[in-house]
């Protein structure tokens, strides 16, 4: 296996390295488009929650990706993202057909409008003119994978504290900045702040991983069996398409197409569940995916043929509306997956550590 050199090096190693990867673009570039997707869905969610709470968008109104993304000038991901957590909130709801319906805000359970399919436009949304362009990422968010990637690494190696203060002057952004990237690496597991208020990582042991699996055994199967009914067949047509391409040329399945394909399954399909608390539980155990993300990317590996089976198997389940059935074999790729990952840590433990930057302090 050959480590490829962006993580032998660690993401963000120097000032001198981020300077090189902004000269180039490749990687800079990559990390700034993802961060402003994720900012550009909470954007659209909000302006769009504020039209629906002020009764400015006509409840029953059809929404469907694509116009919206127009109206917005973007792409249809964070738009797809707005419009989930819209449902989740109960401002949006499915129904037999396309998109989804605007509930309004005094909407009674259960009680849906009829609904009114209408051209898409800034006067429909309520927007008296076309929104203006959309906010660029935070600074957090453009270093966030960096910082994701440099510590899911390095916690398969041991124990670290993260100094905040080196952090800041590797990427060169603030301690604020620094902070909130960590914050959100906490709500995921990855890092948590001791008793001394120090950002501290690993080490991530084959109990760690274990406990991960046993939750996610126990929950992730109910999940997707609460989830199934609402799942779109359109998206879950896309999403077997996509790993149908991926079984018959794996070898082009880099690692973050990879992710993405783990994220679909196990966020996307299981998001619909109305039990939230659930939902975030599950979300905190999902540390094996990132450590795998991780270990991709570190060997420029691709993935092995059985887990793309074992999505296509689940998907196809769901296609044919067969909740249980897809359930069971959730549970099965869940049983295959920790086999997997813990085979993956032992390859871990007999290589040398890679070069981690200078923030990444191990404790002896």
């Amino acid at each position: 296996m050959t480590r490829r050199a962006g993580l032998t090096s660690a993401p963000g190693a120097s000032a001198t390295d981020a300077a090189t990867r902004e000269a180039d673009g490749s990687h800079s570039e990559v990390t700034a488009v993802e961060g402003e997707t994720r900012l550009r869905y909470r954007l659209i969610h909000d302006q769009l929650k504020d039209a629906i709470l002020r009764g400015r968008i006509a409840a029953g109104l059809v929404l469907l990706e694509g116009p919206v993304a127009r109206i917005f000038g973007t792409s249809r991901v964070p738009v797809r993202k707005a419009f989930e957590l819209l449902h989740e909130g109960g401002l949006l709801r499915t129904f037999e057909g396309r998109g989804y319906l605007v509930a309004g805000p005094n909407a009674p359970d259960g009680a849906d409008p009829q609904p009114l399919r209408v051209p898409l436009s800034e006067a429909t949304l309520g927007f008296d003119e076309t929104p203006a362009p959309l906010a660029l990422p935070s600074i957090s968010e453009r270093i966030y994978h960096d910082l994701e990637a440099t510590v899911s690494i390095g916690i398969a190696f041991g124990h670290f504290r993260i100094d905040e203060s080196e952090a800041a002057e590797t990427f060169g952004v603030s301690r604020g900045a620094v902070r909130e990237a960590l914050s959100r690496l906490r709500d995921l597991g990855l890092v948590e702040k001791s008793a001394y208020s120090h950002w501290m990582c690993g080490p991530l042991t084959a109990r760690a991983v274990r406990h991960d699996y046993e939750l996610r055994l126990l929950l992730e199967p109910a999940a997707l069996a609460a989830s199934a009914p609402l799942l779109s067949h359109d998206a879950l047509s896309e999403a077997y398409s996509e790993v149908e391409r991926a079984i018959a040329e794996p070898e082009r399945v880099d690692p973050d197409a990879l992710q993405r394909l783990e994220n679909s399954l196990h966020i996307d399909c299981l998001g619909r569940a109305p039990n939230r608390k659930l939902l975030e539980t599950i979300g905190h155990a999902h540390m094996p995916l990132t450590v795998n993300y991780a270990f991709y990317n570190a060997f420029d590996l691709h993935p092995d043929t059985a887990t793309l089976i074992e999505h296509r198997t689940v998907l196809k389940h769901l296609l044919d509306g067969d909740a249980n059935a897809a359930a069971d074999a959730l549970r099965v790729h869940l049983q295959a997956g920790q086999k997997r990952t813990l085979q993956r840590l032992k390859v871990l433990a007999v290589l040398p550590e890679p070069d981690l930057p200078g923030f990444m302090q191990r404790i002896a």
